[in-house]
């Protein structure tokens, strides 16, 4: 059976298409911006994750609970590091450290250049 070209041609375009949406997906940031509350909350869990500390990572919950409630943290962050700690409580330590590492490589920033110097 032979293709036409008009056919042929939109089985490429369709093919690019979904190239173009998986490498999208893929390469999409898993997470925001977060305040420096939430980075400090990151940081501890990126230690208790690396020591495989589950009192660690259950007491770093409690206080991202309670800085929730007192407005210091957004719900949205709070849900990513809780996200981050029920991967540690799953067992699943390496996963969870590198979740908190691109949390914390999503969140720099670009330097501005330089300006001229001549």
């Amino acid at each position: 059976m032979e293709l036409s070209k008009g056919a042929l041609a939109g089985i490429t375009v369709a093919v690019i298409l979904i190239v173009g949406a998986i490498a999208y997906w893929l390469t999409r940031p898993s997470f925001g911006e977060i305040s420096g509350k939430g980075y400090d909350y990151a940081m501890a869990l990126g230690s208790a994750c690396n020591g495989k500390d589950e009192a660690k990572i259950a007491k770093i919950t409690q206080m991202i609970d309670q800085s929730t409630q007192d407005g210091e943290l957004q719900s949205y962050e709070a849900d990513w590091l809780k996200g981050i700690a029920q991967q540690a409580n799953d067992g699943k330590w390496e996963q969870a450290y590198a979740s908190v590492r691109t949390l914390m490589q999503e969140q720099t920033q670009p330097a501005n250049p330089l300006p001229e110097l001549d």
